[in-house]
């Protein structure tokens, strides 16, 4: 009898029950024409042996690797990512339930994003790929489609009818938002937003002016400003729209959470009270937003159930699903805290005091 576990092979299984090599492996790949005794035989074997199959093996014979792919984009402008973070941690999470492996690697340009696709699909690395940050004309959902290379993507791009996606209504939670603000008593209204490559980004610029419309109040452009999709670019939106214009908003929609802390600090930097002197919200519902100075009222939306989701969508593809039967749309939820409220200037005494206060710091 072989000396320890993991060194057993089929070879020893087979000589073992007395039986051909061809019938164990047949008993293990659940064919029907063995009889039942030898069938028990063997599998008691099996388990009194030890007997493990090469992962490896199996995998080659059947065409998987049991490894799911997702390439981040990283570079000008990506910043870190907290949500990104929290939505891998999920994918791993679910795939660590379902015996499955996660390959996470990083682009620094679209170019570099598609090579890096390619590289992993010709080494055979992943059997599959989740993709997310979908762009409105998406390179990689071309590509994959035309290789005819499963996938699954967070978010949705203009056509969305030909692959599995999970996504949030951005929209509608745009539209809530002006209309939440709205309802506290702000007519001025700001847009932090990011860049309309970006199908989320440019959803959510919709949403915002679809409430407006809504509402009846009419779109100032000089209102909305896109920036880098981090606390530097909500500094830097915050900036442009507190301190640049004659009537400022008292309140910024803000398309993450992470544009929403870089409004907060510019904010404080200059002395206004957050929740009063101008109410700030966030998008993603990020954890460490409740302890934040204020607290940050933000739109939810669960990064780990959204990675468990499209991780366990893309094994229903890879079994043989549909791709385009495999579409949810889930809504995000108001969570209130403290950098909302009722204004307590007017947009015209707002400019008044932030000029006195840039006048006194450089």
């Amino acid at each position: 009898m072989p000396g320890h576990r993991g060194s057993v092979t089929i070879d020893d299984v087979a000589r073992h029950v007395g039986v051909a090599k061809g019938t164990v492996s047949r008993v293990l790949n659940n064919y029907t024409d063995i009889s039942e005794a030898t069938r028990k035989r063997i599998l008691k074997a099996v388990q009194d042996l030890g007997y493990q199959p090469s992962a490896t093996a199996r995998n080659l014979k059947r065409g998987r690797q049991d490894t799911l792919g997702i390439v981040i984009p990283v570079g000008h402008g990506s910043g870190a990512d907290p949500f990104l973070a929290e939505f891998i941690d999920g994918i791993a999470r679910a795939l660590d339930e379902l015996g499955l492996d996660l390959l996470v690697t990083t682009a620094h340009s679209r170019e570099h994003m598609i090579e890096t696709i390619q590289r992993l699909i010709a080494r055979r690395k992943v059997d599959g790929f989740i993709l997310t940050r979908t762009e409105v004309e998406d390179p990689r959902i071309a590509f994959l489609s035309e290789q005819g290379f499963p996938f699954v993507t967070h978010g949705r791009s203009s056509f969305p009818d030909t692959h599995a996606w999970f996504d949030i209504d951005n929209e509608k939670a745009f539209a809530d938002g002006v209309r939440h603000i709205y309802s506290l008593g702000h007519s001025r209204i700001g847009f932090l937003g990011g860049s309309l490559e970006l199908n989320f980004a440019q959803q959510r610029r919709n949403g915002y002016r679809a409430g407006l419309e809504a509402l009846g109040v009419a779109h100032d452009p000089a209102l909305e400003t896109l920036q880098d999709l981090d606390e530097k670019g909500g500094f830097a939106g915050a900036k442009a729209l507190l301190a640049k214009l004659e009537t400022p908003p008292t309140a910024l929609l803000c398309v993450t959470d992470a544009l929403a802390i870089g409004a907060i600090q510019f904010c404080r930097k200059y002395g206004l009270e957050v929740g009063k002197d101008v109410t700030v919200i966030g998008y993603d519902g990020l954890p460490f937003g409740e302890y934040l100075d204020p607290p940050l009222t933000t739109f939810s939306q669960s990064a780990l159930d959204a990675g468990s989701r499209v991780a366990r969508m893309l094994v229903d593809v890879l079994d043989g699903k549909d791709p385009t039967s495999l579409k949810a749309l889930a809504e995000a939820t108001l969570i209130r805290r403290a950098s909302d409220g009722a204004p307590q200037r007017t947009p015209e005494a707002l400019a008044d005091v932030l000029r006195h206060r840039l006048n006194q710091q450089p």
